[in-house]
């Protein structure tokens, strides 16, 4: 792992140097160290470890901190604080450890087969036991030493240049790669996470077994049926009673057994769901938490909604998005559109070019499903409608929308509605060009309450299978002006139809994320 970087307490005058001594070239340098002369450094870079230095009236001690290979990291202490400066440094090393303690705690929790790698050293630095119960590997294979090619198979070359992208792009990336596993073809998808810390860095990799899923889907369909066939024949045979009753009991258990695991797993996942894709606290910090409502609740455990809220330079940038699919493909897709959106508006020259963001994200989701705009069919992406707001709150606002809407409820009571077309986030038409997408502009009107929800609560069902549709949901927003400025009261207001439409015996249709603003 990365080691040399800024070292609390020993940033100066505390000369520090990292350098490849076959090359003779300086790698990493610290202020102090620019502060010396040049004999000094020159003399410095030749020392033997723990030997003096002289320079003037100041005598310095070199110690050796890090050396790999022909890399060598040192600092020129002060020898006459020598012990003062030893436990400093010893307590940079624990918090480099407790870093790692951390990371590997968090590897173990993730509900997916999970490692880290380390691109300096390429070995597999942190492995979770679903890897290796994926790999049916037994835990001592880990402390020997895994690679990528035992992970991976004849899969490596696909899986180390999908590394060494990630690493140079710094963004997440993914393939999907076959890999021959006991004697037979498993699909999996490889995705790649860089990371970057004070002292750590490196790339986390996550798979996702599609075959294991096809599988157990026969599995179960097969234990279906075999129950059916146990069923028909307690009903034909009583002499076997006891004993097919006993088998049942057992079946149960395990099914049980196998029920919690999985809701435990899920419920994990809806942890981790809350905190990437419904993360709002900016929002609420942003805008004032009397100025915003949000209601997000998934249709399972885990959906493919997700909320952007991001402050940069005197504008709040906020979204909404609706990623095709539901439950954990719903949410990995939900994650890389989330993450290519706000990477791109850290990049935004102004607000005016906030359509940006939604190629960044089109050009992602075309290079993950690998599809050609205009040439080929797909309709795998989002509907997103983003929105940014100027802090000073005067002025005008921008919006962007892919499929979404953005819609504006006057001080009067009036609705307007804004909409850039029906095109989602990454889909494809062949045959049609691929249209750009565009920032406008409006009055800020304060006063004016701001709505962006996903299409689920206007998919609901009411006990009559009827759907809610948009234009009853439209006129909803428009008669919650007699709710009061609050917007969280409007949203009580929404939801109070909402639920009043579905009753209690319908389930939840999708999944149901609203966003009001007070202007």
């Amino acid at each position: 792992m990365a080691l040399f970087g800024v070292v609390p307490n020993l940033k100066a005058p505390f000369p520090g140097v990292r350098w490849d001594k076959a090359r003779t070239k300086i790698i990493a340098k610290n202020e102090a160290w620019e502060s010396l002369p040049a004999p000094v450094q020159e003399e410095a870079l030749l020392l033997p470890a723990w030997d003096f230095l002289r320079e003037g009236d100041r005598i310095w001690s070199k110690h050796i901190v890090e050396e790999v290979g022909e890399v060598e990291t040192f600092f020129l202490l002060p020898a006459e604080g020598y012990y003062e400066v030893i436990q400093r440094l010893e307590a940079t090393e624990r918090e480099a450890k407790f870093l790692r303690d951390q990371l590997h705690a968090f590897v173990q929790n993730v509900p997916l087969p999970l490692f880290v790698m380390d691109p300096e050293q390429d070995r597999v630095i942190f492995a979770n036991n679903l890897l290796l119960q994926l790999l049916e590997l037994p835990l001592k294979r880990l402390y020997e030493g895994l690679t990528l090619k035992d992970i991976l198979g004849e899969a490596e070359e696909v899986g180390r240049a999908l590394l060494e992208k990630a690493s140079f792009k710094r963004e997440p990336l993914q393939e999907i790669v076959e890999r021959p596993l006991g004697g037979k073809s498993r699909w999996w998808i490889v995705r790649a996470f860089p990371f970057q810390a004070t002292n750590l860095s490196g790339i986390m990799i996550g798979i996702v077994d599609i075959t294991r899923e096809k599988e157990q889907e026969r599995q179960l369909a097969e234990a279906y049926q075999e129950l059916q066939v146990q069923a028909e024949e307690l009903r034909q045979n009583q002499e076997a009673l006891e004993k097919a009753y006993e088998t049942l009991l057992q079946l149960k258990e395990e099914a049980e057994q196998r029920r919690k695991e999985l809701e435990d797993s899920l419920l994990a996942a809806q942890r981790y769901q809350r905190t990437l894709l419904f993360r709002v606290r900016e929002l609420y910090e942003a805008w004032g938490y009397d100025y915003v409502g949000v209601v997000a609740r998934a249709h399972t455990y885990i959906g493919g909604d997700f909320v952007v809220a991001q402050r940069r330079e005197g504008w709040l940038y906020v979204g909404v998005g609706d990623a095709t699919g539901h439950g954990t493909s719903g949410a990995l897709l939900a994650i890389t559109i989330q993450s290519a959106i706000h990477q791109a508006i850290l990049t935004l020259a102004s607000p005016a070019h906030l359509h940006e963001a939604l190629e960044r994200a089109a050009a992602q989701v075309y290079e993950v499903f690998e599809v050609e705009p205009g040439k080929d069919l797909s309709n795998e992406g989002a509907e997103v409608a983003l929105v940014a707001l100027p802090l000073e709150r005067q002025g005008h606002l921008y919006y962007a929308t892919a499929g979404r809407g953005v819609y504006l409820l006057s001080p009067e009571g009036k609705l307007s509605e804004h909409v850039q077309g029906r095109r989602g986030v990454g889909w494809s038409l062949p045959g049609q060009a691929r249209q750009p997408y565009l920032t406008e502009t409006l009055p800020y009107l304060s006063g004016s309450t701001l709505f962006l929800f996903s299409d689920g609560i206007t998919d609901q069902l009411n006990p009559q299978g009827k759907r809610l549709g948009k234009k009853t949901f439209l006129r909803w927003l428009e008669e919650s002006h007699a709710a009061g400025q609050d917007p969280r009261a409007k949203l009580r207001y929404l939801l109070q139809n909402w639920h009043a439409w579905k009753g209690e015996e319908t389930h939840q249709t999708d999944d149901v994320l609203i966003i009001t603003l007070a202007l």
